[in-house]
């Protein structure tokens, strides 16, 4: 058996306040007394000098429980009463989910974003932390069980969210029962959702006799939390069923899965749907993984931050890539200018604030165009159209025309060896020079891949000619 260290935050959604920042267990019993009688004081040697950290016996469901409630009450203002028999969240690992919604959705704190917590479960904790890190944010959580509603009705009043949040019983065998949808053409930004991973009692048995070390975490929970006919993978088969008569009804349909393996099970099914825009994730807190899945009937594609928490083992279960790149041996600055150069030369709409700072992150720099086509400007036969118009400039793209492509041009620069994470320049001396460039095109709405594309291959040409 091997033995747990002190807590790691490795793999973790980088917006999640946790990430490489684990809770530092000694320095919250001292400011909660209720979480003293749970927290050891162990020493460890740190560079050659011992060390003093608190520790948590994880396995203690009384302990865990008052981990949760001190951690939402520390880092969120989150007060929360859940019975001792139902599924005591880890903070870490729901804070992810909701990381990931945010980059999925974009998140603007002027921009109203409505969801569904599928099985919100008695601490109702996705709606509160939804809510609680987005002020605009609207969220329904359901359940089938009445105990769960009572205690997650009484933990959204307790944190005086009831304008936020609203909580509806499923009486109905449905996954999205009715009720959701009362208002005429009320529609949702996302629905998340946790099944119960397993199928039966003798599928928790196994699982738990399958691992080789005792699992880190007690894993308490009522029969409803725990098991649903057929597993979570049965499940989630039917929201899939349920949002193919839905559609857009709802733009992101999304859930967690439990099981490496249900990933490939879940993916497998929604190809044979013939549901293309997909994209999974995982999720670390420490030694427990879970993951997972997204999938829409719209026009928008995973935004280019989305996808990059798309771990490379999962990468062979990505729909086609919606992220191009390519290294140019140019400059930010240079780049820039030659893009909207071309962007401009080919009459093409684009958002782009000079005066905005550029993003940092380490030691590269980078820089954002948002671009809108309402048609194809960059073929062989619409230039020679366009050029047989009059010398003038004539004038851009008529806004009211329906957009067919949207994507986003990102621009990393780094004075050091930069590489690319897909399609690679054919300069071999790129990678070599300083001021070495990466451009990421993101397609983030659209439903004509050849299109993207063609205008990829286009500007890459030009970028790299000027």
């Amino acid at each position: 058996m091997s033995k747990r260290k002190h807590p790691s935050t490795g793999g973790m959604h980088p917006s999640n306040p946790y990430s490489n920042n684990p809770p530092d267990f000694a320095a919250l019993a001292q400011k909660y007394p209720s979480l003293k009688p749970y927290v050891m004081l162990k020493t460890q040697q740190v560079s050659g000098k011992p060390s003093v950290y608190g520790a948590i016996n994880f396995r203690d469901p009384l302990a865990l429980r008052e981990l949760t409630y001190c951690l939402l009450r520390n880092d969120f203002s989150i007060e929360l009463d859940i019975p001792l028999d139902s599924l005591c969240p880890a903070v870490p690992n729901r804070v992810n989910y909701i990381c990931w919604l945010e980059d999925l959705v974009g998140h603007s704190e002027k921009k109203t974003v409505s969801g569904i917590d599928v099985g919100t479960g008695a601490s109702c904790i996705y709606p509160l932390l939804a809510c609680v890190r987005n002020k605009t944010w609207q969220m329904v959580g359901t359940d089938i069980s009445d105990d769960s509603i009572s205690f997650a009705t009484n933990n959204v009043a307790r944190n005086n969210l009831q304008n936020s949040i609203t909580v509806l019983k499923n009486n109905t065998p449905r996954i999205f029962p009715p009720e959701l949808f009362a208002l005429e053409n009320k529609k949702y930004d996302f629905c998340m959702c946790n099944p119960p991973f397993y199928k039966d009692e003798q599928d928790i048995h196994d699982s738990q006799s399958s691992k080789t070390d005792i699992p880190a975490a007690v894993c308490l929970g009522n029969e409803n939390e725990m098991v649903t006919e057929g597993g979570e993978v049965q499940f989630v088969m039917q929201m899939i069923h349920e949002s193919m008569v839905l559609k857009d009804t709802i733009r992101w349909y999304t859930s967690m899965l439990g099981k490496r393996s249900s990933v490939d099970q879940v993916v497998a099914f929604l190809k044979e749907q013939k549901i293309a825009n997909y994209i999974p994730t995982t999720f670390h807190q420490g030694r427990t993984g879970r993951w997972a899945i997204a999938w829409s009937f719209g026009d928008e594609h995973p935004s280019w931050e989305t996808t990059q928490q798309v771990p490379a083992k999962m990468a062979k279960l990505s729909a086609p890539k919606t992220v191009l790149a390519f290294d140019v041996a140019k400059s930010l600055g240079s780049v820039l200018d030659s893009t909207r150069a071309i962007l401009d030369d080919l009459q093409l709409q684009y958002m782009y604030d000079a005066e905005e700072q550029d993003i940092q992150v380490d030691n590269h720099h980078s820089r954002v165009v948002q671009v809108q086509a309402t048609k194809n400007t960059w073929s062989r036969a619409a230039r020679r159209a366009m050029s047989r118009q009059a010398k003038s400039n004539p004038p851009k793209s008529d806004p009211t025309e329906p957009i067919v492509l949207q994507f986003d041009i990102r621009v990393i620069s780094a004075t050091t060896t930069s590489t690319s994470s897909s399609l690679t320049s054919s300069s071999a001396s790129a990678a070599k020079l300083p001021n070495n460039s990466t451009l990421h095109l993101a397609w983030t709405f659209g439903q004509d891949r050849d299109l993207f594309e063609s205008f990829f291959l286009h500007f890459r040409s030009r970028i790299e000619k000027g």
